[in-house]
């Protein structure tokens, strides 16, 4: 029985956490614009949340790792209470890798874009069509 109530203590914590991050992404977006402060912020928050560790000394159980890292600094001090920090810690370098290879990517096929878009631009493929200008003065333009 006691199983059952952990999955479940589990499936409610990801819930909240699910409600907390469509929070964050609506606060998020209305504070900055579309860039780098902002995805870096999104995946600290993320991270924060939803990193699991080990709670207590068996490698059964799991706790979010902010959690274990708050125990730990509370009960054991600093020298031994890091077990969290070092979770987080790795989570958090592997989030920035993640950002990093996003903005490259991002970055590339913008270039791309740019380069491909001003080939047409220069009439290449399909040049643009003037727009037929009034010929009297009873002739309205229609759009």
């Amino acid at each position: 029985m006691f199983a059952v109530e952990y999955v479940i203590a589990w499936l409610i914590y990801f819930g909240s956490g699910a409600a907390c991050c469509v929070i964050w992404w609506h606060m998020t977006s209305a504070w900055m614009a579309d860039g780098a402060s902002r995805d870096l912020l999104r995946g600290f928050f993320v991270v924060l949340i939803f990193t699991p560790w080990y709670a207590g000394e068996s490698p059964e159980f799991f706790a979010p790792a902010i959690v274990v890292l708050t125990m730990d600094l509370l009960l054991e001090g600093a020298r031994s209470g890091m077990k969290g920090g070092v979770a987080l810690l790795v989570t958090t370098f592997v989030m920035v890798l993640v950002m990093l290879a996003r903005t490259l990517l991002r970055r590339r096929t913008r270039a791309g874009a740019r380069r491909s878009g001003g080939s047409t631009a220069q009439g290449s493929e399909n040049p643009p069509v003037p727009a037929k200008a009034p010929e009297g003065p009873g002739e309205a333009l229609i759009d």
